[in-house]
């Protein structure tokens, strides 16, 4: 692929990039060829984008062929949709709307509500003075648009500065881990010289968050389609591989099958968020459940207060599940800490629920677990928290699988090498169940170190107690689009006889019932009350 692209490099003469226009990488390799131009792809963060860059503009045919009247039906109810949901989340109907994409039916959808609207094309907007438009706005959206602007997050920055300090931005956009791109591959039709950049969930939220953005709800733009407005979509599409044929025979089909709407395997993503505040320094937050942990918290304790991250403040959060050990009076000790902050529950209700008191406090940027068990190694900090803070990841997990012929043995008891044996092969298989149902390749998401930004967890709840929710965070954290990045860590087991407190046969079927509930569950608090 490397060598197509480099026979075609003098057909795209423009700005090449060096770095990668998100985390600064270097480590750029070419992917293939669209359009005689070489899309390159950053094997840190995973943007891929035109590279060189075109100097003309690309012809764009959205919204340029006159739409049948089901296919303009189709096309208002989703853009009603769009505008409907920018309300929900912004919580106001009035003021001025910026709107970045030409679309006429969002247009109309925005002004039937009460907004008043300002649209600008891509071009347009990044080209004109921020002077020049009518500031300050309400509310945003960004529709199909920042892939085709020459600086993202120059027009990200630009947009936070245009927005009121409590208004709200909507960016709908192609996104490279979408079920139609991993369907179509470099067929995908998103893949052309109208759009210079092709985005995952992770490089636009890593946009965004460092344009100064935050809360994010995201979700999959699932839109109504019927075969009308397919027919309208495909003919702007040069492409002629097997999939499009059959997809263009399908569309001369009779006309009440051409006018029925439908959803379809999704291209696009949603993401909803606001202006924040730009932290000058970053925060590690360290959550830290103990419930009879006497042996070993003094030990861990004076370690993580000894522990420093170059550029990174941290904070450390203790939840005491009123241990019967004496762990209660250790961690009293440290509560006059300038640096710890302490949570003392008056019952044990599980590390679940210990966690998630936790969570409810945290101020950082970044939070990690840490269990006060000392099987997990605190020098391991700054390699999980790097790929975070360099823009690279928003979800980290320590993996003790390490790479090796016998990594699956991770526990090793040496007072009981048999119960060691079964909580490996126990490990073996609710690996292979999690990653067959949610489709994933992970060897250790339900490992303690799981490492995010705090904003991940915006519009997600969380209901379990025990070590199931070792398994709800991920399955939640993956549904919302996160893809996690797996790093070895050190790891030291203990058994049950040395404190380890997993049940051989009461957790594991907690662990099954999370596996299959929060498959289908809503994601996101608003949609249970709905």
């Amino acid at each position: 692929m490397a060598s197509a692209a480099i026979r075609h490099r003098r057909a795209a003469v423009g700005r090449t990039f060096q770095q990668c226009p998100i985390c600064q990488s270097t480590y750029l390799e070419y992917e293939f060829v669209v359009d005689k131009s070489p899309v390159c792809g950053c094997q840190d963060c995973g943007l891929a984008f035109l590279n060189p860059q075109p100097l003309e503009e690309a012809p764009d045919a959205s919204g340029s062929q006159t739409l049948s009247d089901s296919a303009l039906r189709v096309h208002e109810t989703n853009a009603a949709e769009r505008i409907d949901e920018l309300i929900a989340y912004s919580g106001t109907h009035q003021g001025p709307i910026l709107l970045i994409g030409s679309d006429a039916q969002l247009v109309a959808a925005a002004r039937e509500r009460g907004f008043t609207v300002h649209c600008f094309t891509p071009a347009e907007f990044e080209s004109k003075p921020v002077e020049d438009l009518p500031v300050p706005f309400q509310a945003c959206l960004l529709f199909c648009s920042l892939e085709k602007v020459r600086d993202p997050l120059g027009t990200l920055k630009k947009v936070r500065y245009v927005l009121r300090s409590n208004g709200s931005l909507m960016v709908v956009s192609p996104t490279t881990d979408s079920s139609a791109a991993k369907r179509f591959g470099s067929s995908w039709w998103v893949f052309s010289r109208s759009n210079l950049f092709y985005f995952s969930v992770d490089t636009l939220q890593n946009l965004l968050i460092k344009a100064g953005f935050g809360d994010p709800l995201i979700s999959p733009d699932r839109s109504l389609v019927s075969l009308n407005y397919l027919r309208h979509r495909l003919d702007e599409s040069p492409r002629k591989s097997w999939r499009y044929r059959w997809m263009r025979r399908a569309t001369s089909l009779s006309p009440v099958l051409r006018d029925q709407a439908f959803r379809i395997p999704y291209a696009r993503t949603r993401i909803l968020v606001r202006p924040k505040p730009i932290p000058a320094k970053p925060v590690l937050s360290v959550i830290v459940p103990v419930y009879n942990e006497a042996p070993t918290f003094v030990e861990l304790i004076e370690e993580l207060l000894a522990k420093t991250i170059e550029g990174v403040d941290i904070e450390i959060i203790i939840i005491e599940s009123n241990s019967s050990d004496g762990s209660r009076d250790l961690v009293l000790r440290y509560q006059a800490h300038p640096r710890v902050r302490v949570i003392l529950e008056d019952k044990p209700r599980g590390k679940g629920h210990a966690v998630r008191a936790g969570l409810k406090i945290a101020q950082g940027d970044v939070i990690l677990f840490q269990d006060a068990d000392l099987e997990y190694d605190l020098n391991d900090y700054d390699a999980l928290i790097a790929p975070i803070l360099q823009y690279r990841n928003n979800f980290v997990l320590g993996s003790r699988h390490n790479a090796g012929r016998n990594n699956w043995k991770i526990r090793k008891f040496e007072d009981s090498p048999g119960l060691a044996t079964f909580f490996n092969f126990g490990h073996l298989l609710f690996l292979t169940i999690f990653n067959t149902l949610y489709s994933q390749r992970l060897s250790d998401p339900f490992t303690m170190f799981k490492v995010f930004r705090r904003e991940c967890l915006y519009g997600l709840s969380f209901e379990t107690n025990r070590f199931d929710f070792d398994y709800e965070i991920v399955i939640k954290l993956l549904r919302k689009g996160y893809k996690p990045l797996e790093l070895p860590v050190n790891y030291t087991s203990r058994s049950i006889s040395e404190g380890k407190k997993v049940t051989m046969f009461g957790d594991p079927i907690t662990w099954i019932r999370a596996m299959l509930k929060f498959r289908n569950t809503p994601l996101y608090e608003q949609d249970r009350s709905a």
